[in-house]
């Protein structure tokens, strides 16, 4: 997290979109590579389909959005 704030500048809108943007693929890469190595975070969410609704129940904050996971 450190790294990208340090490295994205900007205090505008777009800055701070952009920072919020690569955040939120990080958060989904580290829950995607924890999945495929832990089996409790597997059976949290063995399809994508299930990190979609846990984005639509509650850590909407932390994943890309349904129209960025669906370009994904």
């Amino acid at each position: 997290m450190f790294l990208i704030s340090s490295s994205v500048h900007g205090r505008d809108e777009h800055g701070r979109l952009l920072r919020r943007t690569l955040m939120r693929y990080v958060n989904l890469t580290s829950l995607l590579i924890f999945r495929s190595v832990s089996t409790a975070v597997y059976k949290r969410f063995p399809t994508m389909d299930h990190v979609v609704e846990a984005e639509k129940t509650g850590i909407k904050s932390t994943l890309p959005s349904n129209f960025e996971m669906q370009s994904f």
